[in-house]
């Protein structure tokens, strides 16, 4: 049998600063009709509440302490005041009784009035708060399908702020809050529709894309196919303006030269002029061919050896005709040569040894007359 000078511990959680919590109530102990002022120490962040012979609660908030411990005081409750966190997770109906909304919830409860915990006799703090949760938001989050979280998360939550706090009936003040989503095989068929979503628009974004690349490419090889076919056109047009240029001769072929390139000036001077002296070289072998040229009868060779000789004049400088007088006139000297064209010409005689311009080949003798033919 107890003495009645010590104080009984009916109830001690051992409870540190560090410990989580369900009963903020830490000890209770009942005292002795002569308790004395002391007893087991209490920390100082812990409320006091003692009980009266009468069923009454009085408190001392810390750092508050009794001096003396009155006979009416029948027992003292040691009341945690700290701020205690919970994190735990509820389920709500939705509209479909086979699905569930899986809500998880965000708690931090503190004891404000000792007393009033005290006289509401509850031990599990948690459970107490969700159950008051679980009430006030079952309703709303059965009017929603599964597919609709988003709204019945903020109807629930505008609900439950609207209504009666947390925990107030047993002298709590609650910061809570929650995030209401679909259950995990929802989400687990979400998450396939989805990916199921991005494989198909990966695949038609892959199908665009190498069908822009085929353009592209079809493009780029249409290009060149037009500027190759540009640069064929362009070589044609070159090569018909350098055969065009080239087929008339040296002269024009040097012009051409010298547009683009003017520094070779002294060399296509030099060019034409070895040019004109083969050409000079040319025309005198023919008219000294021509003019000893021998098996041909005097008057055949009449119009031949008058050519050679003016090609022979124009060689040398000298326009004027070999049978126009120094004084005739040239039209006088056109009308005798129409003359001499048109009635047969006769051999002329041989020139004389200075005049080399007159000078003819000596005629063959004619070779002699079958019998029976005449001469």
């Amino acid at each position: 049998m107890a003495t009645p000078m010590r104080h009984h511990t009916d109830w001690d959680q051992r409870a540190d600063r560090h410990t989580l919590l369900k009963d903020p109530v830490v000890t209770v102990r009942q005292l002795g009709r002569l308790g004395l002022p002391g007893g087991p120490p209490c920390r100082i962040d812990h409320a006091l509440v003692y009980t009266t012979r009468r069923g009454g609660f009085e408190t001392y908030l810390p750092p508050d302490r009794p001096r003396r411990i009155p006979r009416r005081y029948t027992a003292v409750y040691e009341v945690d005041m700290g701020v205690h966190p919970v994190r735990t997770g509820v389920r709500l109906p939705s509209s479909d009784d086979a699905q569930e909304f899986d809500v998880r919830v965000e708690l931090e409860w503190q004891v404000t009035d000792p007393a009033g915990f005290v006289r509401s006799g509850h031990r599990d703090v948690p459970r107490l708060l969700l159950g008051e949760l679980e009430q006030a938001a079952r309703p709303v989050s059965r009017r929603f399908p599964m597919d609709a979280s988003a709204a019945a998360e903020a109807e629930v939550l505008a609900l439950v702020q609207e209504g009666k706090p947390l925990g107030e009936e047993a002298g709590l003040r609650v910061m809570w809050t929650i995030r209401l989503r679909r259950d995990e095989d929802s989400i687990a068929h979400a998450r396939r529709l989805r990916a199921i979503e991005h494989a198909t628009a990966e695949e038609v974004l892959t199908q665009q894309g190498g069908a822009r690349a085929d353009q592209e490419v079809a493009r780029r090889a249409k290009a060149q196919q037009q500027q190759s076919l540009e640069l064929q056109e362009y070589e044609a047009l070159r090569i018909d303006f350098y055969r065009e240029y080239l087929t008339r001769g040296g002269i024009d072929a040097w012009a051409m030269h010298l547009v683009r390139h003017p520094e070779d000036s002294a060399k296509a001077l030099n060019s034409l002029r070895e040019d004109q002296r083969d050409r000079l070289r040319a025309q005198m072998e023919l008219i000294k061919e021509m003019l000893t040229k021998a098996g041909t009868e005097p008057f055949e060779l009449e119009g031949p050896r008058r050519l050679a000789i003016d090609a022979f004049h124009a060689v040398f400088g000298q326009h004027v005709p070999v049978d126009q007088g120094p004084g005739e006139p040239e039209a006088a000297q056109g009308g005798r040569n129409r003359a001499e064209r048109a009635t047969p010409s006769v051999p002329a005689p041989a020139p004389a040894a200075e005049d080399s311009s007159a000078w003819q080949p000596a005629v063959p003798p004619k070779p002699a007359a079958a019998p029976g033919e005449l001469r």
